[in-house]
């Protein structure tokens, strides 16, 4: 298997840079688009928000299955967290947008690169948008957030389906269980008899998400004690 690192490229939307209040993140699925992401972005509707969106080499975030052990997948799986970490930094203008002025929303595949990035970068952004996305590894993987941290402060919308023929209902289930135990705070929505879509009832839901997590005022600071 070739171990060059994933070719990503950049679109962005939104506010400018300089200019926006929040900046948001957004990772797409496998063999999908960057594109398709920002039409996403623009039925959330969060004003104020530079969206950036950023491509895999071949579509793919890492070659294989969210279920095989990590290290089947790697290096891709880390050096597309490390990139999307890279990318979280770049949005914050060199600190004029703090932590709890930038989220990550991903679909599938790019979902799955958010709850991974969520372990292993604790603190870095306000919350994340699991569209059909999971908690990665095999049956019996220990979850914990790096450098012995929690997910405190950590807003997370997660979205499955009982018919989704990638992610299995039980997953979704297990990562929002997990999450929550590592101090996460988990709004999960399982849809009866959804593909593996973005459905209109889950865009507004997670509109609804964001714009309570970005409303009046600012949401938690990850990492922060209450």
């Amino acid at each position: 298997m070739a171990t060059r690192a994933p070719v990503v490229r950049l679109r962005e939307a939104g506010q400018p840079r300089g200019l926006a209040q929040r900046a948001g993140i957004l990772l797409h699925g496998r063999s999908r688009t960057k594109q398709e992401m920002l039409d996403l972005a623009t039925g959330l509707e969060i004003g104020g928000t530079r969206w950036i969106a950023p491509y895999a080499d071949q579509g793919l975030w890492y070659p294989g299955r969210f279920m095989e052990p990590l290290e089947s997948n790697e290096p891709f799986l880390t050096r597309s967290v490390e990139r999307c970490h890279r990318l979280v930094e770049d949005a914050s203008e060199g600190g004029r947008l703090g932590p709890n002025q930038l989220f990550i929303v991903g679909f599938s595949q790019g979902a799955c690169i958010a709850v991974e990035y969520a372990l292993r970068h604790p603190g870095c952004c306000a919350a994340i948008v699991v569209f059909s996305g999971c908690l990665m590894g095999p049956p019996g993987t220990h979850w914990s957030p790096a450098n012995g941290k929690t997910l405190q402060g950590l807003r997370v919308f997660l979205t499955g389906s009982d018919m989704d023929e990638w992610i299995p209902e039980e997953r979704t289930r297990q990562t929002a269980e997990v999450l929550r135990n590592l101090g996460a705070d988990v709004e999960m929505h399982v849809y009866p008899s959804r593909p593996h879509i973005v459905s209109n009832l889950e865009l507004s839901e997670a509109r609804s998400f964001l714009a309570s997590s970005f409303a009046a005022g600012q949401p938690i600071v990850p990492g922060a004690t209450p």
